[in-house]
């Protein structure tokens, strides 16, 4: 039984993958590029690649957003909440494109929410490293992002 359930969960894994990669390198080829990179410093010893891994993260999330749903000057607002679409909302962006093709208002709910802590995280380790320090981050947690931000994009590009 356990072989059977560890086959199949790497094969729906290997098969969404697939869909994946092709998928991104339609729509941005250079991310194919970020991810092979990712994995060099996911391979690493060094906390330091582990934290420049999740920061590609955050680069690959602002790259698709930027082909999918393009900065825009002026804000959009919703009820009496402003919401900015500038150079730096990557994931504001991502959600009005994810809420702008999706007919599932609880799609909508689940990505999204995926989409917002996954950007505040990248963002907070991001915000540290702009500083000159970085947040503590441990391999394990490092490769929950690379994976949460790799199936947050089949997520969201399963939606073209």
């Amino acid at each position: 039984n356990q072989l059977t359930y560890s086959n199949t969960v790497e094969d729906i894994f290997t098969e969404k993958r697939k869909i994946v990669d092709v998928k991104l390198l339609n729509l941005c080829p250079e991310t194919i590029r970020k991810f092979s990179s990712i994995f060099l410093n996911m391979d690493s010893n060094n906390p330091e690649d582990w934290a420049n891994a999740v920061h590609t993260c955050r680069r690959i999330l602002k790259e698709v957003a930027d082909n999918l749903y393009p900065p825009k000057p002026e804000s959009i607002f919703i009820g009496k909440k402003e919401i900015k679409l500038g150079e730096e909302q990557y994931v504001n962006r991502l959600i009005q494109y994810i809420e702008s093709k999706s007919k599932s208002s609880t799609y909508n709910a689940v990505v999204g929410s995926n989409l917002s802590y996954i950007g505040n995280r990248i963002d907070s380790v991001n915000n540290a490293a702009c500083k000159g320090t970085h947040d503590k981050i441990n391999l394990n947690e490092a490769k929950s992002y690379v994976i949460y931000t790799y199936l947050l994009l089949g997520d969201i590009l399963n939606l073209e």
